[in-house]
């Protein structure tokens, strides 16, 4: 039980790579906060994790909105003291190709992927300088290092986490307190399989050298040891788990 005693937030916990990394944690001995839009799914992930004997919160909120996260880490912070473990993964792509993009779509994307990243890591920060130690986790891409057509605003903004990671990290290093990422590549997600006849999905899995695209419990192993003090003197750094695909 490696995080036993330690309290952990997960954002976009609720379905996919969020829930698996949720459940990971939990696994792992962490009472987690499995915050997400849509209330209902958080309730679920939560009673994934109780009915394991395990102990966790449901919080809604909407990363992009201050008032909303700020909320939720007081929760937080009032139901148990601290927070050790925040895992910034909340997160979501549209495909538009960059002539047609509108603004609205632009901010949306780069919005819930990179601003929330920033609103949930300010207050999980504050708490993690008096504590004097703490991790935080955000999720970017392999297209966060390769790029991807037509996803010019998700490609940005998580190409911006790489670098939110590496300067968290420095600004925080002197307290105790480690930062990196994961950069997931082709994951078998509900959301994202959804989008692929299983001949396409076959094909992506072609290109890739271990022969197999990503399970969501394939990011959450990688998740738990940078959340974990196995982790301790890895900060600012960015851990590809892609099966090859990317190797930068």
């Amino acid at each position: 039980m490696e995080l036993a005693g330690k309290h952990a937030i997960v954002t976009g916990a609720g379905s996919g790579i969020g829930r698996a990394c949720a459940l990971r944690l939990a696994g792992a001995g962490a009472a987690v906060a499995a915050l997400d839009l849509r209330a209902d799914a958080a309730a679920d992930t939560v009673a994934a994790i109780e009915r394991d004997g395990g102990r966790a919160l449901a919080l809604q909120a909407d990363v992009t909105r201050r008032a909303e996260v700020e909320a939720a880490v007081a929760r937080v912070q009032e139901a148990w003291g601290g927070v050790d473990v925040l895992l910034n993964n909340a997160g979501g792509s549209l495909t538009s190709r960059f002539v047609d993009l509108e603004e609205d779509e632009w901010d949306r994307v780069v919005g819930v992927n990179l601003k929330g990243a920033y609103l949930c890591s300010r207050p999980v920060a504050r708490l993690m300088i008096e504590q004097r130690s703490g991790h935080i986790v955000n999720v970017s891409s392999n297209y966060g290092v390769t790029g991807s057509a037509p996803r010019v605003h998700y490609s940005a903004a998580k190409a911006g986490i790489i670098g939110f990671t590496k300067a968290l990290a420095l600004e925080l290093g002197p307290y105790g307190i480690t930062v990196n990422a994961v950069a997931p590549g082709p994951t078998a997600t509900e959301r994202v399989r959804g989008k692929y006849s299983a001949e396409e999905w076959a094909e992506r899995a072609r290109g890739i050298p271990l022969g197999r695209t990503g399970e969501p419990e394939d990011i959450a192993d990688a998740v738990l040891f940078l959340a974990s003090d196995r982790a301790r003197y890895i900060t600012g750094q960015t851990l590809h788990v892609n099966g090859g695909l990317v190797m930068p």
